[in-house]
Formats: structure tokens, C-alpha cells, sequence
């Protein structure tokens, strides 16, 4: 089995039922001390999110795990439902577990996708090796991958996958969601305490960290769902190393393409699976190809709708009746098509021109509506946990926008 063939093996290597698919969530949020400074994320004099993390970790049981992003961010990973439903409950408890260690030790919890207040040169970086080479290496690949690192924080969805044509439709159709997703869930009104405009900023940052591993998928010459997956793997091989792990277990630099070095492994026998995952880790796309399918384009959202997300994609990427009206949509649109929209999500103007002759807010609305059509398709009572975060964005656009008339905590 040639290398190509060993990472196809892992990507598809929990496929699952119709009827067995579960749905995932991760979530990150940023956090203050009570004096409105970010949280350290280092182990000092004061409390630090390494302490933070180890308190969650200590008193979560069994729902979920937690972890650190580069920043300090806090993430949770909850665990995989079927029912959306019950993935909610679990994000409440994982809320009310977060709250009172957030309240015992004075902290606040900031709900926004991007820092407010502070510059990325004020906010330390975790000291851990494998972010030190990804702080260096996105340095050299982009202008923003700094602020991505340290300044922001986003809502992950996991899905898992039935087979090779599943998968290959679903990642297809979060390529081309992506801009829908980019506006609805916008929820960046400050950086550095000024307000951001009709800018959508976090999506900005994204489009400017890393060239070489971030982007859409179509940025990387993926246009369609044919042999999508093979396409992809091709794309990572391509991709250079950020970091490998040795023998020992351990983080150490890469100056190899992830090809060169799997092959090298390869050839020493010494190529385990979890060199694979590693190399599959350093792609950022907004969509990408793990064991399961993993959404990554939403801002994470105004507390209490953290949900939405998940219910959109939900809804977009799992019912197959949805999922062939929108293969047909998107089977229609030509590359420059493609080019208007995705240009469309860097501003968060809905009456900017779109496909079909249609505007982007149309395709927002559309979109939307066919996400709560494939909820309600599912027939698990879910679609609730999308449509008061939808209705509230077609009536006063998105949070970035309505909080920073309503929420002017942050302006200089």
C-alpha cells in the first residue's frame, strides 16, 4: 500500500451507518481576568489558563475534554451525539461547570471571535514547541497569523461520515457554504477596543494567516466533489511539514514536504498512523479531512447560541434531500462564480452581487432556509436550536454588526 493509499485508509477509517452518525462540537472562548486583562496563559504569580485548564479537566467527568489554543483560549471538545438535542444539553453542562470556575476565580468569559482589546504582541503564546514552529512558520506564510493564533476563537463542527461519496459531497458543500457561514455567524465588533465596521474580521484574519494551509479548498484547486478526497490528499502531500514527532514522542522541527517526510518513514519502516493524523493536523482549511469531516468557518457565537452552528451545518451537510438540492445549485456555478461569492464573506454586506444573478444576501437567506429544511427533515425536533439565531440575523444582520451599536463595552 503506497502512502496515498495509508492516508486515504485513515480518513475513511471510522465511516459509519446512516443511521449511527454522530455530530461534534468544538468550542473556544477567550478569557479576562476581573480587571479586564487577558488571562495569562503560562503558570506565573497570578491565576494562569494552564490552571484553568486543569481544573476543567479535573471536574468534567465524562463530558468531553478540554484544551488549550495558543493564546489561552480555552477549548471544549464535546462529546459525539447523534441528536442534536442531546448535544445541547451537554454544552449547558459544559457551561455551567465553566461559569462557576469562571466566578470562583474572578474571570471573565469573553463571547466574542475576537479579542477586543488587546494586540497580539500583548498576548503571551502557550510554551509548548509545536506552537513556537507554527508561530514561525505562519510568519513567513501570511500576515495574520499571529492575531489568528492568540486573538480569536471559533466553533468547530465534527461529522462523521458513511463512506468515500459522503464524505467527498459533504466537504464540497461546506466549501462552497463557507461564505454563508462566514456572515451569519460574524461575531468580531471591536479589535483593539475600535469598533470593526462592515469588516468581517475574523474571516479576514483567516484569509491572510497561511497561504499554504488555510484558505477554501477551491483556493487550493478543488473545484468539485469528483475524486475530492484523492485531490485532497494530493493537496497535503505537497504541503510542507510545520513540526513531525520523533520516536520518542516528541515535537521537534520539519524542513521536509509531509510527502517526503511519510515516505521517509515509510522507507525505514517506522510509519505509524499517527504520523498520518499529525500531518492531517497542519492543514487549516475552512474545511477539512480528518477521520470525520471537520467544518471550521464560524466565528464562535453570542452566548447561548453556540448551538446555531452546529444546527446550520447539521441541517446543510446531513439530510440528502437538502444536500442534492444544493449539489445542484453548486454543480451549476461556474469558477468565477465561485471566486464572487467567496470574495463576497470579506464584508458584511448582504446587497453585494452574487451568483445567478442573485445577491448575497439571497444566497444567505436561501441557504438558511435550506438548512432548517434538512433539520427538519431529520425529524429529531432540532431545528429550534438554528431559528431565533437565524431570524435575529435576516432581521438586524450579524452580531459583529448588531453589537456594535448594542454592546459598546469596547470602543475606545
Amino acid at each position: 500500500m503506497g502512502i496515498q493509499d495509508k492516508v486515504r485508509s485513515i480518513i475513511l477509517s471510522r465511516t459509519t451507518h446512516k443511521d449511527n452518525r454522530k455530530i461534534g462540537i468544538e468550542e473556544e472562548c477567550i478569557l479576562h481576568t476581573i480587571d479586564n486583562k487577558r488571562l495569562p496563559v503560562n503558570r506565573g504569580n497570578s491565576f494562569s489558563a494552564i490552571d484553568l485548564l486543569n481544573i476543567m479537566n479535573d471536574k468534567k467527568g465524562v463530558n468531553g475534554e478540554y484544551s488549550l489554543e495558543p493564546g489561552g483560549q480555552l477549548e471544549w471538545s464535546s462529546p459525539p451525539y447523534k441528536d442534536l438535542n442531546k448535544l445541547d444539553f451537554s454544552m449547558r453542562e459544559h457551561h455551567r461547570l465553566l461559569d462557576g470556575i469562571a466566578l470562583e476565580n474572578e474571570l471573565k468569559i469573553i463571547d466574542y471571535a475576537l479579542e477586543p482589546i488587546y494586540t497580539p504582541e500583548e498576548v503571551e503564546l502557550i510554551d509548548q514547541k509545536k506552537y513556537h514552529l507554527m508561530d514561525e512558520s505562519m510568519a513567513v506564510n501570511g500576515k495574520m497569523g499571529k492575531w489568528m493564533m492568540r486573538n480569536t476563537a471559533s466553533i468547530q463542527v465534527n461529522l462523521d461520515t458513511i463512506d468515500d461519496k459522503d464524505m467527498e459531497e459533504m466537504v464540497f458543500i461546506a466549501d462552497c457554504v463557507h461564505p454563508v457561514a462566514a456572515y451569519l455567524f460574524a461575531n468580531c465588533p471591536y479589535k483593539e477596543r475600535k469598533k470593526t465596521g462592515m469588516q468581517n474580521i475574523r474571516h479576514l484574519i483567516w484569509e491572510n494567516t497561511d497561504s499554504i494551509r488555510c484558505r477554501n479548498l477551491f483556493d487550493h484547486g478543488i473545484f468539485d466533489s469528483e475524486r475530492l478526497i484523492d485531490r485532497y490528499i494530493e493537496y497535503v502531500m505537497n504541503v510542507p511539514n510545520i513540526f513531525q514527532i520523533d520516536r520518542d514522542g516528541k515535537i521537534v522541527h520539519s524542513k521536509k514536504n509531509i510527502k517526503d517526510q511519510l515516505r521517509m518513514l515509510e522507507r525505514s519502516e517506522n510509519l505509524v498512523d499517527q504520523d498520518i493524523y499529525v500531518a492531517l493536523h497542519q492543514i487549516f482549511t475552512n474545511v477539512r479531512l480528518k477521520n470525520l469531516v471537520e467544518v471550521r468557518g464560524s466565528d464562535r457565537t453570542p452566548r447561548g447560541f453556540e448551538m446555531a452552528p452546529v444546527a446550520f451545518w447539521t441541517g446543510i451537510l446531513t439530510d440528502k434531500k437538502t444536500r442534492d438540492q444544493l449539489l445542484n445549485i453548486f454543480n451549476n456555478w461556474s469558477k468565477k462564480d465561485r471566486v464572487i461569492f467567496n470574495n463576497s464573506a470579506l464584508k458584511l454586506n448582504c446587497e453585494q452581487q452574487g451568483p445567478d444573478n442573485r445577491s448575497y444576501g439571497d444566497w444567505i437567506s436561501i441557504i438558511g432556509d435550506l438548512a432548517l429544511e434538512g433539520l427538519k427533515n431529520r425529524n429529531l425536533k432540532e431545528e429550534g436550536l438554528f431559528l431565533n439565531f437565524f431570524n435575529l440575523v435576516m432581521d438586524s444582520g450579524p452580531f459583529s454588526l448588531q453589537r456594535q451599536v448594542n454592546a459598546p463595552t469596547y470602543s475606545s
